[in-house]
C-alpha cells in the first residue's frame, strides 16, 4: 500500500510499517550515539544482548542502517573554508553526467555530490583549507572535467543548523 508522506508522523506510520517499536527504537539510539554498546542498546529496551545485536545485524543488511561515522569539528582539523558549489553542465546526456560523477567521487574535499532540479546540475559540499586550496580545487578538479559549463560558489559564513539525524 502507498502511504503519501507529507510530515514526520507520515515518517512514522511507515516505518511503523516495516518495523516494529524495538528496531524504531533501535534506530533512534543508534542514531543519537554511533558508538552505543550492544549491552546498553540491550538494556536500554530491554531486550538480551544476542537479540538485539541481530536487530542491529538485519538493520544494517536491510540497508536501514549505512555505517556509522565520527562527526569532526572542521576548522579544528584544518578545513577553514566549507562552500556550496552550483555546477551547470553543457551537456545533459547519461555519459557526461556519469563522467561528472566519476570526476567528483575522487577529489576527497567534496564531501557531497548532489543531482538536483532548478538553475543549476548539481550541488556539492566542498572544504577547503583556505581560499588559495579552494581556488585550486576548481582550477585543477572542477574546471578541468569535460562536461563543466558554469561553476558558482557560495562560501559558509557560518552555521547555525548541521543536524545529521532525521526524524523517526
Amino acid at each position: 500500500p502507498h502511504i503519501e508522506i507529507h510530515n514526520e508522523m507520515d515518517v512514522i506510520k511507515l516505518l511503523h510499517n516495516r518495523l516494529d517499536d524495538v528496531d524504531i527504537a533501535l534506530l533512534r539510539l543508534v542514531q543519537g550515539d554511533g558508538k552505543i554498546t550492544n549491552a546498553e542498546l540491550a538494556r536500554k529496551v530491554q531486550l538480551s544482548p544476542p537479540s538485539v545485536l541481530q536487530r542491529v545485524r538485519r538493520l544494517e543488511e536491510s540497508g536501514l542502517i549505512k555505517g556509522y561515522s565520527a562527526d569532526f569539528d572542521l576548522k579544528s582539523i584544518g578545513y577553514h573554508l566549507t562552500v556550496f558549489v552550483q555546477v551547470s553542465l553543457q551537456l545533459h546526456q547519461d555519459q557526461p553526467i556519469e563522467q561528472f560523477r566519476a570526476a567528483v567521487a575522487k577529489v576527497k574535499e567534496i564531501l557531497e555530490c548532489h543531482h538536483v532540479s532548478g538553475e543549476f546540475d548539481f550541488l556539492l559540499k566542498v572544504v577547503a583549507v583556505d581560499m588559495p586550496h579552494f581556488e585550486q580545487l576548481v582550477r585543477e578538479d572542477l574546471s578541468t572535467i569535460p562536461a563543466v559549463g558554469k561553476i558558482h560558489s557560495c562560501f559558509v559564513l557560518s552555521t547555525s543548523k548541521a543536524e545529521r539525524s532525521v526524524p523517526i
